[in-house]
């Protein structure tokens, strides 16, 4: 996507060890703090969850970066661009799962 920019390909290695140490050990607790949020909305609290552990990895390393970005002619602001990339995320992760 060329809207996800990174400076080197280390930028982007530290980016998805960031990644992986977010969604292991940050996300679990974020979830269990947010539970009666998420159950109260059946679930689609998590798409935000999703979204913020994103931006902290965009927070975190510097050099990696989302952008907005145009779908379908659409402008999409920074959070609609983060979602956008999140849910490809999700989508590539479960479909490597699936295969493995």
């Amino acid at each position: 996507m060329p809207t996800i920019r990174f400076s080197d390909w280390t930028t982007l290695v530290i980016a998805s060890l960031v990644m992986v140490f977010v969604q292991k050990i940050i996300k679990p607790v974020i979830k269990i703090l947010f539970l009666p949020v998420n159950l109260v909305t059946f679930g689609l609290f998590s798409i935000v969850i999703n979204v913020a552990m994103l931006w902290l990895v965009t927070y975190l390393v510097p050099g990696f970066e989302i952008t907005n970005m145009v779908v379908f002619g659409l402008h999409l602001s920074r959070f609609a661009s983060i979602l956008f990339a999140s849910i490809l995320i999700g989508f590539v992760q479960g479909f490597v799962t699936l295969v493995l």
